[in-house]
């Protein structure tokens, strides 16, 4: 007779990050910690080496978290979940690592609708492909209401794949690939220690695309600083053209306090951009786009960027895009400055809901916007806050 497995013993590897569209996904470990590991503005993983799991590993977290899900669904009747049973058992898990898989697992199911799966670390797409599509078959096994499997590879790596080992890993079940190509430049690239290049980010791209999985990419507004700006922005468009991503998720730069970059930035040659200059840079992006050769989305999925509803679909909505920007950009200053303040106080998404807030925050944004003159203070004061959300 077999073993019931008690709810505290339900634990399973979780890495550290997740794309924000991966927030209810559950998330399998894979690989762990990054192969390259170089980025300049990268902290995540600069203390830790890089490994592989074992598929047997593997399949054992994924035979965990259905095992879990087994458990959950006990709690799951005709009028809806018994949230008290649920948080009665809760209550009997000990340790950290317990508590955040009964959570994923609970949020997977509930505000997930056990959509999807992400692998993780940084570059789970460099392990061997008939590993990897053993690893998804398993998931597709074991976790059947899966609908979209989801992981992280860099662009060197994605152009390094062949097109035989694309075609396995989607016919095996996977479906999207998240691939951190920061900027299209090769100047830029180079500057932030990257490990890859304008070439292979589209030789890689167009591969996945060719195999029909989906790719999703990752540009960084103001991470060439004040110097690369324009470049940044025209090549990584450049890129966009030619590979015609179905996501392009924008992820505004920002500065972090013992980060490599502030090696860059002292050897001199790199200037980190105002706020408002990064905004200009992502118009410069959308300008230029050719929307005959570019049809995915625009995506500000993430609090950093300063307008987070520039969203749309690049064959129909950049002119509304770009429109969207210039009616931003032309508000007195003082209008500018406000929003800039509340938003990078985690307030409204849109400068038209600054009404919304409540009257005393409205006076310390508005107090705030009008009595640091001096610029850099400014943008000192802005980066404290943004600090918080990176």
């Amino acid at each position: 007779m077999e073993a019931v497995l008690s709810v505290q013993s339900m634990v399973f590897q979780i890495g550290p990050i997740r794309p924000p569209s991966e927030a209810n996904s559950l998330l399998l470990r894979v690989t762990v910690n990054c192969p390259w590991n170089r980025c300049k503005f990268c902290m995540l993983y600069k203390k830790y080496d890089f490994h592989t799991r074992s598929v047997a590993e593997v399949k054992k977290d994924i035979d965990t978290m259905a095992e879990l899900r087994d458990r959950i669904l006990q709690y799951k009747t005709a009028n809806g979940w018994d949230i008290q049973a649920i948080n009665n058992e809760y209550q009997t898990l000990t340790t950290d690592d317990q508590r955040w898989c009964y959570q994923m697992v609970f949020r997977w199911m509930t505000e997930g609708d056990c959509n999807s799966i992400f692998l993780q670390d940084a570059n789970t797409m460099c392990l061997r492909a008939d590993w990897l599509a053993e690893i998804i078959r398993y998931v597709r096994v074991k976790l059947p209401e899966i609908k979209r499997i989801t992981s992280y590879g860099r662009a060197n790596t994605l152009a390094k794949i062949t097109p035989e080992d694309y075609k396995m890993l989607k016919e095996a079940g996977l479906d999207r690939i998240h691939s951190g190509y920061e900027s299209g430049s090769d100047k830029v690239l180079a500057l932030i220690e990257k490990g890859c290049t304008q070439e292979e980010q589209i030789i890689g791209g167009r591969k996945v695309r060719e195999a029909g999985i989906e790719l999703s990419i990752y540009f960084m507004p103001g991470v060439g600083g004040r110097e690369l700006s324009d470049d940044n922005a025209i090549e990584t468009a450049k890129v966009i053209n030619a590979v015609n991503p179905n996501f392009v998720r924008l992820r505004t730069f920002v500065l972090r306090t013992g980060s490599l970059m502030e090696e860059v930035r002292d050897a001199g040659g790199w200037t980190e951009d105002t706020d408002m200059n990064k905004l200009l840079e992502i118009r410069k992006l959308l300008a230029h786009i050719d929307p005959t050769k570019a049809n995915g989305r625009i995506t500000s999925d993430h609090i950093i960027n300063l307008l987070q509803e520039v969203n749309g679909d690049m064959d129909t909505d950049l002119p509304w895009m770009l429109e969207y920007i210039d009616s931003f950009l032309a508000l007195p200053k003082l209008e500018q400055r406000k929003y800039q303040m509340a938003r990078r106080m985690g307030f409204p998404l849109d400068w038209k809901q600054l009404w919304r807030m409540r009257e005393s925050d409205q006076k310390i944004v508005e107090d705030l916007a009008k009595n640091i003159v001096d610029e850099k203070d400014w943008e000192k004061k802005l980066h404290t806050y943004m600090d918080h959300y990176i």
